[in-house]
């Protein structure tokens, strides 16, 4: 486990921080709970938020606003104690998502750094580019800056361990900057790809430009994982965050 006050130094150095003992065994079965409820309602209306493969869900969008329990997390203060040190106390969540990796939806993701925002609506704005439509919310790649100062909190709600497919890193690759993707092969040349194991209730936080990938799993079972952004300012050019999660309003 890292400890508190070294959390933000980690984050500055390395991109990314496991965290054990995050949320306890209740809340991790309340939030299974009630995702799988929705999830579920999703999946029997053909919702474009459910992310699927086939027959098989493995995902789902707009977490913030389909799940309330998700919501009240983002602003608990075992969340907050995570972000605070590293993003300020007026950071807020912009976006949550759902992923899981089951026998019938076993995918993987290639080397990649997340570089898209959910916003309110479509502005022509100088650093958005790419926009698309994705279950009815806008989204377009945003400018480096905007995505330097942002954090993801991966919350783990069954063990992530090497047979699953959990989450692989390149340890301060989120230092590329505003370089292209292709530039990862310089990476994996100089640095050993990490596996974040990780166990029930434990997260792992990361910055969105770290280079990052999954491979299927070789033993699949449930990979369940909330996935929340955090920010901490308004987005540049008159273009608006699609959701804010604010700690008052999730109390």
């Amino acid at each position: 486990m890292i400890a508190r006050e070294t959390l933000a130094d980690r984050i500055e150095r390395e991109g990314y921080a496991v965290v054990a003992n995050v949320l306890d065994a209740d809340q991790v079965d309340a939030l299974i709970e009630a995702v799988d409820r929705v999830q579920a309602a999703a999946n029997q209306n053909a919702d474009a938020a459910s992310l699927r493969r086939g027959q098989s869900a493995y995902g789902l969008r707009d977490l913030l606003g389909r799940v309330p329990e998700v919501r009240r997390l983002a602003g608990s203060p075992p969340i907050r104690k995570l972000i605070e040190p590293i993003l300020g106390p007026n950071a807020f969540a912009v976006r949550g998502l759902w992923f899981d990796k089951t026998s019938e939806a076993n995918w993987n993701l290639p080397w990649h750094r997340d570089l898209t925002i959910a916003a309110r609506r479509r502005v022509d704005a100088p650093g958005f580019s790419s926009w698309t439509v994705k279950a009815g919310i806008p989204h377009a790649l945003a400018p480096v800056e905007v995505l330097e100062t942002m954090l993801t909190v991966r919350l783990h709600l069954d063990p992530a361990g090497p047979d699953n497919g959990p989450l692989r890193v390149l340890p301060g690759s989120h230092r590329l900057g505003g370089s292209e993707p292709t530039a990862v092969g310089s990476w994996t040349d100089r640095i050993h790809p990490i596996d974040c194991v990780v166990d029930r209730g434990g997260a792992v936080l990361m910055r969105p430009l770290l280079m990052h990938a999954s491979n299927s799993a070789a033993s699949p079972d449930h990979r369940r994982v909330i996935h929340l952004e955090f920010a901490s300012a308004p987005l540049p050019g008159g273009v608006e965050w699609y959701d804010v999660a604010r700690a008052e309003a999730s109390s």
